[in-house]
């Protein structure tokens, strides 16, 4: 399977660089995780704290396309428990990417297979392998270095909670990973 880096990407004929299906975290968890990266200045605009279901992708026939995917591997989705696992992950010099891990349940592994399958044979991964996945809320990423110190604490301080999902966002990135903005392009409620 090819996996191209679209960090810099340009926007596609549909408006976006790059595309994901997430799992939003509710209130006041997304709020708690906003006032976490406000301090830490991260230096590349980042999106609503959530759970991704399937990674970036793109080079997508249409959006329309990628709606009705989704909408069928979605079908008969419940809820889903988001159960942090208590590790902390992050790149060794702690500037890069700190992440909570989310338990792999059935349903949430499901979940992605269902997505992957769907969309990624008419589209191009951006993202990881999707037969390696490990969920994952991020704190921040790409901080400057005079936040590390902060960072670390922040992060060993936050005390993430067990949350439930009841949708899946298809979000789009209009722009470059550095100046790009990622925006809902429409939800999937779990009708299961």
């Amino acid at each position: 399977m090819q996996i191209i880096d679209a960090s810099y990407r340009p926007n596609d004929v549909h408006g976006y660089s790059v595309y994901g299906l997430v799992l939003a975290a509710p209130e006041p968890i997304a709020s708690r995780v906003q006032r976490l990266r406000d301090q830490l200045r991260p230096a590349w605009p980042m999106f609503q704290a959530h759970v991704t279901a399937l990674g970036a992708f793109c080079e997508i026939e249409s959006v329309d396309r990628v709606c009705e995917q989704v909408a069928e591997a979605v079908m008969g989705t419940g809820a889903l428990t988001m159960t942090p696992t208590g590790e902390i992950w992050g790149s060794p010099d702690g500037l890069l990417l700190s992440t909570a891990r989310i338990e792999v349940t059935p349903e949430l592994q499901s979940l992605h297979d269902r997505l992957a399958r769907a969309v990624l044979p008419t589209a191009t991964n951006a993202y990881h392998d999707p037969a390696d996945y490990h969920p994952h809320l991020t704190y921040f990423q790409r901080i400057p270095e005079s936040a590390k110190k902060l960072g670390t604490r922040l992060v060993a301080e936050f005390d993430l909670e067990e949350f439930t999902v009841d949708r899946l966002s298809l979000t789009g990135r209009v722009g470059t990973g550095p100046d790009g903005e990622r925006r809902v392009i429409r939800e999937f409620p779990f009708t299961g």
